[in-house]
């Protein structure tokens, strides 16, 4: 292939699950419908307020907020995933459902959740699982595509010396998915900052009182127009970025390396970190590495749970029940719900808005092909030093969240909210499309030079089909904070338009209901284009133009 084959998710090369699944539409719809069936009726009193103004909080004490919102949002994230993928290591029937879960949860923008959490958890805590939400599907999707890809022989060698199911999970799952996971990780950073700040500008406005952090500061400065204070917290922000991205995310991918079994791919540098380097020169720090290995290395020898068992496929005896059934089923469910809590006078509205939703996600696509394609290709014809700057640079403005310049682009009349969600998505398909045309063998290079190939001929034969696999991968990628951000930049859109600024108006209102019909239907939205455009779409291009 001509890039990573990490680029897409595994499980989309098989042609079988490309197509949406009746049993991720009933998961869908039953979650909805018992969701509206349990949400309180009557009157709810508007959340918003007015936020108070009142003296400028020191910037160490807003910075130390959201740095303690991070960790902790990454925590979650470590330990909720470690908790669904080893119950789906010991149980096969939930997992059998955690798949199709996942493949839901993977399509819910997870800024959409902050109103309907707000109502169950504290600030901080919505916050911080608002942040963790869509990281979560990423970690635990990475961790069962590396089971299924564990290498026969050591499935037997684990059977052999009899692994419980716990053993087998620590010992060779993790091993085994750590690149992956890393690299999943990485991914998902700039939609995680997306949503962390604006959960805590969100949550100020949905409050009676400041929650702190670097997002509601620079929301309660842009309501009190400010710039010198937005400029200064936003530069702020850029810093936390980059220590969580040199202290964290870097080292954690270098170290991942040594667990990877074919070793680095040949066509990209191995990824380097010098505070990896640092630790691994410093005795102090080889005794903390080394008792911790141990430590991880005894969790792992616990001997919880039974020896795995492998059985034949005569044994097994399935029920099968014909595919409609459980969607026909569950829509019923569905629209009995939303009759039942009153919404079927906002579903014309809802369905209306969703079509000019729609248009703004795939419009943001087509304009970050059409800007990067040609840009992309002319930048490897550059210079290997250039076009070195060129990436580096495209990657560390990818990891910067794209709402910060919102209100700026307010300001200079650039309120459409394709150009907005532009903000935030060309920067994944910039690396993807550089990534990709580096990886050209040279050799075809070279007998597109023999053959005196220039121009519309060149690209046509040579360049667009070698960079189309990656490129449509990429969209996968690019689409996910699309999804998360709409919300924010069809709110900045001077004339109130699309679904997702539909659910910010009712999540600030405390319309729990019309909030959850609104968020099944951008995910509905997600999914849909995901099944039917964008899967079919990155496997028809691996198969017909993988190198």
């Amino acid at each position: 292939m001509t890039g990573s084959p990490m680029a897409m998710p595994m499980r989309i090369m098989h042609r079988w699950r490309q197509r949406m699944s009746g049993v991720e539409l009933s998961i869908l719809f039953c979650v909805t419908a018992f969701a509206l069936l349990v949400v309180r009726r009557g009157p709810v009193a508007p959340v918003l307020a007015a936020v108070h103004p009142g003296i400028d909080a020191p910037l160490w004490d807003v910075a130390a907020q959201t740095f303690l919102h991070v960790a902790l949002s990454l925590a979650i994230v470590v330990a909720a995933s470690l908790l669904l993928s080893g119950a789906a290591c010991q149980w096969p029937r939930f997992r059998a459902f955690l798949v199709p879960a996942l493949s839901v949860a993977r399509a819910v923008p997870g800024l959409g959740l902050i109103g309907i959490l707000a109502v169950m958890f504290p600030a901080a805590l919505t916050i911080m699982l608002v942040a963790a939400s869509s990281m979560i599907w990423r970690i635990v999707t990475a961790v069962l595509d590396a089971e299924d890809t564990l290498p026969a022989a050591l499935d037997e060698v684990a059977t052999g010396l009899r692994m419980t199911g716990w053993q087998r999970f620590w010992r060779l799952q993790i091993p085994v998915a750590v690149p992956l996971t890393t690299f999943r990780a990485m991914q998902a950073m700039p939609a995680f900052w997306v949503r962390l700040l604006s959960a805590e500008g969100l949550m100020m406005l949905m409050s009676h009182q400041r929650t702190g952090g670097c997002g509601a500061e620079v929301l309660r400065a842009t309501l009190e127009h400010h710039p010198a204070r937005i400029i200064e917290v936003s530069l702020l922000i850029l810093l936390l970025i980059l220590l969580i991205d040199q202290a964290v995310m870097r080292p954690m991918t270098g170290w991942a390396q040594r667990y990877r079994p074919e070793g680095p791919f040949d066509e990209r540098p191995r990824p380097q970190s010098w505070l990896l380097t640092v630790w691994r020169r410093t005795k102090p720090m080889l005794w903390i590495s080394g008792a911790v290995g141990h430590a991880l290395t005894w969790i792992g020898n616990w001997r919880i749970g039974r020896p795995r068992l492998i059985l034949s496929e005569q044994n097994v005896v399935a029920r099968q029940i014909p595919e409609a059934v459980l969607p026909v089923v569950s829509l019923g469910l569905l629209v009995y719900a939303i009759y039942h809590a009153g919404l079927l006078r906002l579903l014309p509205s809802d369905l209306a808005e969703s079509v000019l939703t729609l248009f703004h996600v795939c419009g943001t696509l087509v304009l970050c092909v059409l800007v990067w394609v040609p840009l992309g290709l002319l930048l490897s014809e550059s210079r290997s030093s250039l076009r070195n700057l060129c990436r580096a640079t495209v990657a560390a403005c990818g990891l910067f969240p794209a709402v910060l310049l919102y209100p700026l682009c307010r300001e200079l009349g650039l309120d459409s909210a394709i150009v907005l969600l532009f903000l935030g998505a060309h920067w994944l398909v910039g690396i993807v499309v550089l990534d990709a045309a580096k990886a050209i063998p040279s050799g075809l290079r070279q007998v597109a030079a023999g053959l005196r190939l220039r121009g519309v001929l060149l690209w046509r034969r040579l360049l667009l089909p070698a960079i189309a696999p990656e490129l449509c991968g990429g969209l996968l990628t690019a689409v996910v904070p699309v999804w998360n951000a709409v919300m924010v930049a069809e709110a900045f859109v001077p004339a109130d338009s699309g679904l997702g600024a539909r659910l910010l108006s009712e999540a600030l209102s405390g319309a729990v209901g019309a909030q959850i019909l609104s968020l099944m239907l951008l995910t509905l939205l997600s999914m849909l284009l995901d099944r039917l455009v964008l899967q079919p779409l990155a496997v028809n291009a691996a198969q017909k133009y993988t190198i």
